[in-house]
């Protein structure tokens, strides 16, 4: 779906739920207030509220069954899990610290392909933005899907803690998921501070495991999808754009399978990348057999210099032809039965190509090379059908930009006519967006601010170990105060600064 209508869909659903609910509650109040306490539903202006308890007797028989050594097992998890929400503060802080005194002059490009030496810095994730707005799906159920997980961290601790869950709630600001779990603080205040911990740090440290399984997903994605796909042998096309210049009878069409460009194996993604960059660094020459040539040579009476410098020999006004350069072998012999440059039709010649040469050694023929320019390359893609069969090649003279542009290709081929490339593509970029984002509300909460797990595992260590220090509970209160205070400071300056980077400073 397309990004605005999306939005405007999503406006509208807003819209008429919205008119709905103040319609019902004016004419049907007793009926309708009855539905919405039993459904835990609560509409309002562009948002949305769902409480329920219906998962609290699930989440107690969850925490109660097995036996004692599966409970040993998780009582160990969590314990692991407040280590590492400790020794995930100092990496956020020092992330938050780099953020805030960085230059800011790095872009984003050169960070990704200079990762040596380029500082590591927060960044805030925005559809439309950073981020493609096409992707809008991935990122709204990314955040369900960490929400979800970092709350059910919280309950199967508090169950193995007997502290009583009352609920849970999901709210949906416009397109913005909100999740949370409902504890009972007595309980969960008369823990000893270690049992507390484990509650504190359970969403943290389920976010951690949960970006490991992902990470373990794509990883092993070639393995997982081998009965239904065939990974990492060719690459297919998936989606070709309105403007692409390879659409059309003659050209690529979506479920092509690219085995070949100029002659250099395409087996992934990287590999087509590479085979597309090289057509324009190495501009390699084609055997073509002397018959061929002396037949189809349209050479013009006088050789010239175009406008641009490069040696003409054909009707600049015909975007048939090429000239073509005669390239010596190894040896500095030029065949005596062929002039230095002719001038060919360049479809009729590269369909005649019996191999692709470099250092002017042909098995059959003669090596010609295209007299084009620096930024025009010639590529030839082979490829083939579902079911293995060779298809006519496709030529196409222009820059391989336009083709990475304009031409999307998957590393699955599927193995059955019913599945379609794009849906592990699909699953594959939903799972990164896991791991990005769950690392990311990991390494957030660990941070000592107002509003995330942070700010109550401070609470709870600065009352835990500075009761012999400091006995009055109001002033371990002000400790814990000024520790979130600064932790939350450094973190709206850190948001401001990204802010300001990522799309306030290019409107001004």
């Amino acid at each position: 779906m397309d990004p605005l209508v999306f939005f405007i869909v999503l406006a509208s659903l807003y819209g008429v739920l919205y008119f709905f609910d103040r319609f019902f509650k004016s004419c049907m109040h007793y009926p309708y207030d009855a539905f919405l306490k039993n459904t835990g539903l609560s509409i309002n202006f562009m948002s949305l509220h769902w409480h329920t308890s219906a998962f609290n007797r699930s989440l107690l028989r969850w925490g109660s069954a097995g036996n004692s050594c599966t409970r040993r097992v998780m009582i160990t998890s969590f314990n692991v899990g407040v280590l590492v929400t400790f020794s995930l503060l100092p990496i956020g802080l020092i992330l938050l610290i780099a953020t805030i005194f960085s230059s800011g002059e790095q872009d984003s490009s050169s960070s990704v392909s200079s990762p040596v030496g380029v500082p590591v810095q927060l960044e805030i994730l925005l559809p439309g933005v950073n981020l493609p707005l096409e992707e809008i799906g991935y990122y709204i159920t990314t955040l369900v899907l960490c929400l979800v997980v970092h709350e059910m961290g919280h309950a199967l601790a508090a169950v193995m803690e007997d502290v009583p869950v009352t609920g849970f709630g999901i709210k949906f600001i416009f397109c913005l998921p909100l999740a949370y779990t409902e504890l009972s603080h007595d309980h969960l205040n008369s823990l000893r501070w270690f049992r507390k911990l484990r509650v504190l740090c359970a969403g943290i440290w389920h976010n951690f495991v949960f970006a490991g399984v992902c990470y373990l997903l794509i990883s092993t994605v070639g393995i997982t999808m081998s009965p239904l796909y065939a990974y990492n042998q060719h690459v297919v096309v998936t989606e070709l754009t309105r403007k692409s210049p390879l659409r059309g009878e003659r050209g690529l069409q979506v479920d092509n399978q690219i085995t070949q460009v100029n002659g250099c194996p395409v087996n992934s993604e990287e590999s087509w990348v590479t085979c597309l960059q090289n057509s324009l660094k190495l501009k390699p020459g084609y055997c073509v057999s002397a018959d061929f040539v002396q037949l189809n040579d349209e050479s013009s009476a006088i050789s010239h210099h175009s406008i641009d410098g490069q040696l003409q020999c054909c009707d600049e006004l015909n975007p048939n032809v090429s000239c073509f350069e005669v390239v010596e072998d190894a040896n500095g012999d030029v065949p005596v039965e062929l002039p230095q440059h002719v001038c060919l039709n360049v479809r009729r010649t590269l369909e005649e190509v019996t191999e692709h040469c470099s250092s002017g050694v042909c098995n059959e023929g003669f090596c010609l090379r295209p007299l084009i320019r620096n930024i025009t390359a010639i590529m030839t893609f082979k490829r083939q059908n579902f079911r293995g069969e060779k298809l006519p090649p496709v030529i196409y003279v222009g820059h391989p930009w336009d083709v990475t542009r304009t031409v999307e290709v998957s590393a699955f081929v599927p193995r059955y006519s019913l599945l379609k490339a794009a849906w592990p593509d699909a699953w594959l970029l939903l799972l990164k967006y896991n791991v990005v984002f769950s690392i990311g509300l990991a390494l957030i909460n660990a941070i000592p601010c107002f509003g995330f797990d942070g700010a109550h595992i401070t609470s709870t260590v600065i009352h835990s170990f500075l009761v012999g220090r400091v006995d009055q509970h109001a002033k371990r209160d002000i400790i814990s105060l000024i520790i979130t205070s600064v932790g939350s400071l450094l973190f709206a300056l850190a948001l401001l600064k990204v802010a300001w980077l990522s799309f306030l400073r290019p409107l001004l």
